[in-house]
């Protein structure tokens, strides 16, 4: 099932990017997410990110930060949740609230509730699959 999911988000990602070649402007990145949660419910967004080096991308109740480095290809990733969601989202396998991409796109990243501290002995309770993908329009 994650197979078919992952194929069709790229399949509509190729769809989308190739229309966004066309488009002249500001944007220098088409964003495409996919959060797929672990009780198989899922968030989607596409959004344009400009030629700054921090981007934004609401997905569903989340929001998706890219920090972009000089060459576009690396960048750092965090999910935040909604303020007021009482299970608090996001840490990543490394338990950080951010992580490093080096290229490659799609890419994919699990996402695990961030436990407190008199839990985290108990080990990391996922919480889904991040898929992300990043297209350079330049």
């Amino acid at each position: 099932m994650l197979k078919f999911i992952a194929t069709t988000f790229l399949a509509a990602a190729s769809a989308v990017s190739a229309f966004a070649a066309g488009q002249s402007g500001e944007p220098r990145y088409l964003i495409k997410a996919w959060i797929q949660k672990y009780d198989k419910s899922f968030v989607h967004a596409t959004g344009w990110c400009g030629t700054g080096y921090l981007c934004t991308l609401k997905v569903g109740e989340y929001d998706i930060r890219i920090r972009f480095f000089l060459s576009g290809e690396s960048y750092r990733l965090s999910v935040r949740a909604a303020p007021d969601d009482p299970a608090a989202c996001c840490v990543f396998a490394n338990r950080s609230e951010e992580v490093f991409v080096s290229g490659g796109s799609p890419h994919a990243e699990k996402l695990y509730f961030e436990l407190p501290d008199a839990l985290a002995d108990k080990g990391r309770v996922e919480f889904g699959t991040l898929f992300i993908a990043l297209e350079d329009l330049l």
